[in-house]
């Protein structure tokens, strides 16, 4: 049975905690005499409120929290934190209708990157920070989500419709608060290690800040309309390289290489990864170089910064990349699907069940030779067993259906075909900025109606939890029993 006590209680405390949150911005708005502080003091007021309020109406001595009640938790958690989240920019910037409001905070917490400014240079400096907080804490909380709770969801009897992780618990040794902690020491460790080195590049401390939580949640939110494109400078980008493919490995393997001296350049998810990220990087330089007439270290530099970007679904951009071409638009679209690691704060698809759905297709193939042998799947010496190729497999159903569903929609609204499909991509695999000249990087998602603004809202929670816990709850027996 559900314990709603316990379930609003941990509610309250992510509320609570996000009102808290909200003084950051309220102190750089003070600090700089800008014109949000009524808004943030006020947004945390009532946050504050409604959060302790929740607190002390459901306070409750059990703090144990079983799986159902965990599911439910982290169903609920993403939309209501969202809901509050845009509090700031709906009563603190000149947004239309609440659905950008929705949006953008929607973004910021999925780490998605899509905008619906078209001038952040506009914004004040506590909703600059606030955008980026809210990427930074949306990628802690989804590296979390996917090595933590997620193996909890994996026992006690529940089969989880996919194991979308690197190592399992056991073989780290760690318990559940020790493995966040570690988690978090790496994510703060990544966070200002690439601050400091932004600053060295020529960043200002502000600027650093905000690219440096963006950088390591791979959000791409900017401080500019630019972009990264905005400094010009080879140093910065190589940096947010460098943040943007670290923060693109499982960070459960960073725990291994610190504990047990494993290399991460052993692990074969990793080692796909680079591959096919150093493969696309060619093909589009080689691309940029001939369609585009540049020096082929230009196009090389073009094609780094931002194919590291979108495969990573980080967003951030040094040139407008929707003009490239048809063939480079493939490619993006391509590395948009697959994404990074599982256990890493990026969306798409994920290596580990592009190489799931690798080794099914080489079963089946065998299957069709030799009718009457028997064969089964491997992955790093582990029998992968039919459950877990059932739930691989759903997953993958559910984006392509996803994908589908919202191209359909767009296509249905007037949209061209490489807006709509960038544009469901982008959501559902929290990339960031679409294709096109409507939802492109140099663009902002604000022109959408906000039946789109709000289908891809929607989207993008769906698709950051991976339809994980939302697959989970519309099946009746998980409430019967």
């Amino acid at each position: 049975m559900l314990n709603l006590r316990i379930i609003f209680f941990f509610i309250g405390i992510l509320i609570t905690t996000l009102g808290i949150s909200m003084l950051v911005p309220f102190l750089f708005e003070v600090y700089n005499s800008a014109n949000n502080i009524k808004t943030f003091i006020s947004c945390s007021f009532f946050t504050l409120l409604v959060g302790i309020s929740i607190l002390i109406a459901f306070r409750t001595e059990e703090k144990k929290v079983n799986i159902k009640d965990t599911i439910v938790i982290t169903t609920l958690s993403w939309p209501v934190l969202v809901l509050f989240s845009s509090l700031p920019f709906f009563y603190g910037t000149e947004v239309k209708d609440f659905s950008e409001a929705f949006f953008e905070a929607t973004s910021g917490l999925t780490t998605t990157g899509a905008s619906i400014y078209n001038n952040v240079e506009s914004l004040s400096i506590g909703i600059l920070i606030w955008r980026s907080m809210l990427q930074w804490i949306g990628g802690i909380g989804i590296i979390v989500f996917a090595i933590s709770i997620i193996p909890i969801l994996n026992t006690g009897g529940m089969k989880l419709f996919t194991q979308n992780w690197i190592e399992k618990p056991e073989e780290l040794h760690y318990r559940p608060k020790e493995l966040v902690k570690s988690l978090g020491f790496i994510y703060i460790f990544f966070t200002i290690l690439i601050f400091l080195l932004l600053s060295i590049s020529g960043l200002s401390i502000f600027d650093s800040l905000c690219h440096a939580m963006t950088t390591v949640a791979t959000g791409g939110f900017s401080t500019h309309n630019n972009s990264v494109g905005y400094y010009n400078n080879f140093f910065t980008e190589i940096i947010i390289v460098i943040g943007m493919l670290l923060a693109s490995l499982p960070f459960t393997l960073y725990i291994s290489f610190l504990r047990k001296k494993y290399s991460i350049f052993n692990d074969s998810q990793v080692l796909l990864f680079l591959s096919l990220i150093t493969i696309f990087i060619l093909a589009l330089a080689i691309w940029i170089h001939i369609e585009n007439n540049l020096d082929i270290l230009i196009a090389l530099r073009l094609a780094l910064f931002n194919g590291i970007s979108v495969m990573t679904g980080t967003g951030f951009s040094t040139e407008n990349f929707s003009n490239w071409g048809s063939f480079s638009n493939t490619l993006l679209l391509t590395m948009m699907f697959i994404g990074g690691c599982s256990g890493s704060t990026t969306g798409g698809l994920k290596i580990f069940r592009i190489q799931i759905l690798f080794l099914i297709i080489i079963k089946e193939l065998k299957t069709i030779r030799s009718p009457r042998s028997i064969t089964s799947i491997n992955y790093k010496n582990d029998y992968i067993n039919d459950q877990v190729i059932n739930s691989v497999m759903l997953i993958i159903l559910c984006f392509i259906a996803s994908i589908f569903i919202i191209t359909s929609l767009f296509t249905y609204y007037g949209y061209d075909f490489i807006t709509s499909i960038s544009a469901a991509i982008t959501s559902v695999f929290v990339v960031g900025p679409g294709l096109g000249n409507i939802i492109g990087p140099s663009e902002s998602f604000t022109q959408l109606p906000n039946i789109l603004k709000y289908t891809l809202s929607i989207g993008m929670i769906v698709g950051r939890l991976e339809f994980l816990t939302f697959l989970i709850i519309l099946v009746p027996k998980f409430w019967t029993k």
